[in-house]
């Protein structure tokens, strides 16, 4: 019998099984996991029971698959653009829904979680974040058009092209310009 096994293949297996080990740390669901490393369910149950994950705490379900929630108010709104930003920095876009693919979403996710520790995104919307950015279908990053801040745009919702920020600012100075003018003056004292 004559066996041969190169060493790219070895160390492909090797990083499947660490790619599978980063995903189940991170709380991805099991479908996920095998999708991203490419291991079976009975390699992640194995993996799962030799290193000691509680099954318990584990997510079940289907995994998210609306973006709403991430234009729930301004903050969420800004760490979702801040984590397309840095799936942007470390090519995460670029390689979806592969082994290498996997690695540059948990490297993206990690880091993420240094520079927002306190941020409630998981990791699974993480990755619909990553994937819905990369299909730009219902979500875009796009630029403020006074500031060029990151945005994430809802393109079947509300499109802004101006950040809160800017927003908030435009709608300042209206009201100040309103209160200034000879007009507004007149009106408020009975000269109409």
């Amino acid at each position: 019998m004559d066996v041969h096994v190169r060493d790219d293949q070895i160390g492909r297996y090797f990083r499947r099984i660490q790619l599978g080990l980063r995903f189940l740390a991170h709380g991805a669901r099991a479908r996920t996991t095998c999708q991203w490393s490419g291991l079976t369910p009975d390699q992640l149950v194995t993996l799962r029971r030799r290193w000691m994950f509680n099954s318990d705490e584990r997510l079940r379900g289907p995994s998210p698959s609306s973006f709403e929630v991430f234009f729930s108010s301004a903050l969420t709104s800004s760490q979702a653009a801040l984590f397309v930003c840095i799936c942007r920095i470390v090519g995460a876009a670029k390689s979806h829904n592969s082994l290498e693919g996997g690695e540059k979403i948990c490297e993206a996710f990690e880091i993420f979680r240094e520079w927002e520790p306190d941020a409630h995104l998981e990791f699974e919307q993480a990755v619909l974040l990553m994937v819905g950015s990369v299909d730009a279908e219902k979500i875009e990053l796009v630029s403020c058009s006074r500031c060029r801040v990151a945005l994430l745009c809802d393109k079947l919702g509300n499109i802004r092209k101006t950040c809160r920020r800017c927003a908030h600012a435009d709608a300042h100075w209206e009201s100040e310009a309103l209160a200034s003018s000879p007009l507004s003056g007149s009106r408020r004292r009975g000269y109409d």
